[in-house]
């Protein structure tokens, strides 16, 4: 068989959107656009797409768009790419495929972190990072000698990342207006809820710069999302130094760029200035995972803590920045009163856009082995691991005061604001699920 013969066919398998499910929240949903907005996709078979051969014959198909799935296709590789809450719409298509005789391999966050389950329903599983290996998997197809387990053997160099082919998902299917762009890889802070240190490793890896303005440059669009939160990391000098160096780059080119980030951040309102001068208008933040947000949501923040937290709002928002908050709810070191003191940080920092989340302890991350270690796992639907449902027992409130709280949240803090701000700096950003 030669690499003409070789036929490829990529799968992106569906998920339910986190409040998919929760009628009573439908009216909040449409009148304000949030929890249903659409990210870009993600990297993952972009990237795969661009590491392949032209001379391979490549297709994708997206189960989210409602696309068929032709089974008995003839096709030499199925490669599907997913993280936990498609994995049980992943294992139904793969079992569909494997029935037939076709070749699949998975990879992606969910089979990193899980391979012997992702076995169990695919005759490959890639962990960790594709690109090392990518390569030799082709390879193995062609000559009949697909092993079982793939991983990668040391860290990838971002230098060498191509330019994802992000045109595999087409455009006509989709009305969104940005993209993602990878910056780093690894983290080391090994947050409770964060799968990342175990698939991509705890040393922080950068793309070269010139290679992000190039990947920028290629995009249709003006805005787009860095997806890598290390980026906020405070205390971290090379990290400031490589974000301001790229804002520098950015600056005077009309971008709108989105930043990802929890509250560990640098508490200083010029590097903001800064960050706003490059472009960035809108600042992602998690709340749940570290050190500070954990202290803001417990019953023992202090005065001082509890501004220290409003402060870092008020420097994105001075600056420009349009702050984003995200709040998880459930985890281990919270009671039921964690719902009030959401509301009330929101109002007192005057944040105008926010979505809620329930913890939810996925494969690969702390917490998900805590809870895993303790027999707290209610079930592995995976449909439902979509931070949007209880899927484990609580320590600080019973599964219905979480659920209810969660619910709840949204209704509140939505109450009496004003719709026309809540997504403003996510002009033609689709709504459209994905």
């Amino acid at each position: 068989m030669t690499s003409r013969d070789l036929k490829l066919r990529l799968v992106y398998p569906r998920f339910r959107k986190f409040l998919d499910g929760h009628d009573r929240l439908k009216p909040l949903i449409q009148k304000y656009e949030v929890g249903n907005y659409t990210m870009p996709p993600p990297l993952g078979l972009p990237i795969i797409a661009a590491l392949t051969p032209p001379d391979v014959e490549l297709s994708l198909t997206d189960d989210n768009i409602g696309k068929p799935i032709d089974f008995d296709e003839k096709t030499d590789l199925v490669a599907i790419s997913f993280f936990t809450p498609q994995a049980t719409r992943a294992y139904e298509i793969a079992d569909e495929y494997r029935r037939r005789g076709t070749k699949v391999i998975m990879g992606g966050i969910h089979p990193s972190c899980r391979p012997q389950e992702a076995l169990e329903h695919a005759d490959a599983v890639c962990v960790g990072e594709v690109e090392p290996v990518w390569g030799e998997i082709l390879d193995d197809v062609r000559t009949g000698a697909l092993k079982r387990m793939y991983r990668p053997k040391g860290e990838y160099d971002l230098a060498q990342l191509p330019i994802p082919r992000r045109d595999i998902f087409d455009g006509k299917d989709y009305n969104w207006s940005a993209h993602l762009v990878l910056v780093t890889r690894g983290c080391p802070v090994q947050c409770t809820g964060c799968p990342i240190p175990l698939k991509e490793g705890l040393d922080i890896r950068y793309r070269p710069i010139d290679k992000v303005i190039e990947d920028i440059e290629s995009m249709p669009f003006k805005q787009f999302y860095i997806i890598d939160d290390t980026v906020m990391l405070p205390n971290k000098r090379r990290i400031q130094k490589y974000l301001l160096d790229l804002m520098e780059r950015t600056k005077g080119r009309g971008l709108s760029i989105f930043l990802a980030s929890t509250m560990m951040m640098f508490p200083d309102p010029e590097f903001y200035r800064k960050l706003a001068e490059g472009g960035t208008s809108s600042m992602y933040t998690v709340f749940g995972f570290d050190r500070l947000s954990r202290r803001l949501l417990s019953a023992d923040c202090t005065p001082s803590e509890w501004q220290a937290g409003i402060d870092l709002v008020r420097m994105n928002e001075d600056a420009g920045i349009h702050f984003f908050g995200s709040f998880g709810v459930g985890t281990d070191g919270q009671d039921a009163g964690v719902f009030k003191r959401i509301i009330r940080f929101c109002r007192d920092a005057r944040i105008d856009l926010a979505e809620f989340y329930i913890e939810t302890p996925f494969p690969g991350t702390p917490f998900g082995k805590v809870c895993e270690d303790e027999g707290r796992l209610l079930h592995r639907n995976y449909e439902q691991w979509n931070t949007g449902n209880v899927v484990f027992e609580p320590k600080g409130m019973t599964k219905d005061e979480l659920l209810g709280g969660f619910l709840q949240l949204w209704e509140d803090f939505y109450e009496g604001i004003d719709e026309r701000r809540t997504l403003r700096t996510f002009d033609g950003v689709s709504s459209r699920p994905i």
